[in-house]
Order: structure tokens, then C-alpha cells, then sequence
């Protein structure tokens, strides 16, 4: 059999992960003087409650190369192959302990996929890997298409409050000041496995037009075959925001909230679109 892991980051609806019998290895976040593992010990509600609470940002951290063999070894040992779906690799420590682990478990049985972003990159390679064993193909096979679908995912993300990523280090420090003078919105975008940006917005309103904007040039030119809004703690804005897209380009949306990891550099309110280019 071919089982995946995945790390926290991907925040994938528990009934998938449990119907598909998938692995999570989280991240650790350190907040209010205690740290926890994302999700298993840390809901999103949790985390943006005890942010609004903390004077000190959190602190985020990958998973050991212990957490990685603790869930690698009794897969291998059981008889089955991992495709293992990971958070950039560029912007986290994360695969570094995974091949650590490989290497420590002296095994050929795992392939380990750079999403090359995070969050709803991980759910859709995620989905495509299940699928593609459901359908029956080989291990090597799996990997294969699985990681050719990299290329064909797109993302904008823009940010309400531009504090986050300045402490985070996801933003120049001297331009995320000027643009924290200026109250403008950044538009970024994971390209290539890093924080790119973009471009600004002066309103929300122009931000969110523009994560609009880009989708139907993406639908335009390569075509949409699945779309994800993503959001922090602003759920009812996700929620119109994502009704608000659909009805614009005329396809179904995913939703998809970030907890912890993703929060600590984004804040509680933002808003991003991932995509799904057809074939």
C-alpha cells in the first residue's frame, strides 16, 4: 500500500484525513509561554484567541527528526510506501528533517513532494495523490504525477495588517515599515517556494478585487479545474469572499482556514486564492 503524510500546514479537513488514513507531523508554535503541536494540541480558535491576548509574537519551529521517524518507521515496517507532501522547503525546516529521518531509517520507501507554498497547495497535491492510488497507479507513479502537479498551482495572498509579516521576516523590515505608514495592503505570492511581492492595494476592497482580478486572468489563460479561499480568523469574510469569487468566475470554491504556523506570519485577518490549473 501507499500511505501520505503530510505536515500541519496544509490544514486539510479532518473527515478527509481520516477517510484517506493520513499522517500528520506538525510544527510546534511557542505562545504565551507554552508550546504546543499545531492542531493535535493547538485549534485555529485557540491560536487566534491567544494571539489577541499576547504582547510577544509567537515563535514557529519544524518538526524534529524524531516526529518524522515516530510516523515513517511503522509504515515501512508495516510493508507500505509514503508520499510525503511538504510546506516549502525554502520558508521552513520541515523537509530537511524529513530526509533527516530517511536517512536515519536507511529506507528507499519514501518520496518526499516540495508543495513549493503551503497551505492549500498541500490540500490539493494531497487530493491528487489519493486519487491517483485510488486509481491503482504504482508508487513511482504516484510520486511522479503527483509532483508534476506543482507546476500547475497559483496563489495571491493579501494581508489586512502588515505587522505580522515584518515580525515574521516574511517582509523587508524598512519596506514593511514605509508601507505600514502608508497603510497600503500587500499582494503577495509563494513563487518558486518563496514570499514574492506582488504589488500593494491603498483599500481592503482594491486587495481583494485584485486576488479577483488575478484569478480570471488564471482562468483566461490556463484555466481553473479546482479554486481554495483561504483565510485566518476572518471566517464570515472568507465565507462572503468565497461566494463573492464563485460568482464572479462561475466555479465551485473550497474554503479553507490556517491555524497557528500560518497565522503567526499572516495575522488573524487576510485572505488568499489558491488554483488548480487545468491539464
Amino acid at each position: 500500500m501507499i500511505k501520505i503524510v503530510v505536515d500541519s500546514t496544509g490544514y486539510i479537513d479532518e473527515g478527509f484525513i481520516k477517510e484517506n488514513n493520513i499522517e500528520i507531523v506538525p510544527l510546534r508554535i511557542s505562545i504565551g509561554g507554552k508550546e504546543y503541536k499545531e492542531i493535535f494540541e493547538l485549534s485555529a480558535s485557540e491560536f487566534y484567541k491567544l494571539l489577541a491576548e499576547t504582547t510577544v509574537l509567537p515563535k514557529t519551529s519544524q518538526p524534529s527528526v524524531q516526529d518524522f521517524i515516530n510516523v515513517y518507521k511503522p509504515i515501512i515496517e508495516s510493508g507500505d510506501s509514503i508520499i510525503s507532501i511538504h510546506i516549502s522547503e525554502k520558508v521552513s525546516g520541515t523537509i530537511n528533517s524529513a530526509r533527516m529521518a530517511i536517512n536515519e531509517l536507511h529506507t528507499d520507501k519514501v518520496r518526499i513532494v516540495d508543495s513549493k507554498s503551503t497551505t492549500f497547495s498541500i490540500k490539493f497535491l494531497t487530493e491528487h495523490a489519493v486519487k491517483l492510488v485510488r486509481e491503482g497507479f504504482d508508487f513511482e507513479n504516484v510520486y511522479k504525477f503527483t509532483e508534476e502537479l506543482v507546476k500547475r498551482l497559483y496563489n495571491r495572498f493579501i494581508f489586512e495588517d502588515i505587522k505580522y509579516l515584518i515580525e515574521g521576516g516574511r517582509l523587508n523590515r524598512a519596506e514593511g515599515l514605509i508601507g505600514s505608514l502608508l497603510n497600503v495592503k500587500p499582494i503577495l505570492s509563494f513563487t518558486d517556494g518563496v514570499v514574492k511581492p506582488e504589488g500593494i492595494s491603498r483599500t481592503w476592497r482594491r486587495a481583494k478585487e485584485s486576488l479577483i482580478k488575478f484569478a480570471e486572468g488564471v482562468k483566461n489563460t490556463v484555466g481553473i479545474e479546482k479554486l481554495c479561499v483561504i483565510y485566518g480568523e476572518n471566517v464570515e469574510e472568507g465565507k462572503e469572499f468565497a461566494a463573492t469569487i464563485k460568482n464572479a468566475l462561475q466555479l465551485e470554491v473550497d474554503m479553507l482556514q490556517c491555524g497557528a504556523v500560518i497565522g503567526t506570519y499572516a495575522g488573524p485577518c487576510w485572505l488568499a486564492v489558491g488554483m488548480q490549473a487545468l491539464q
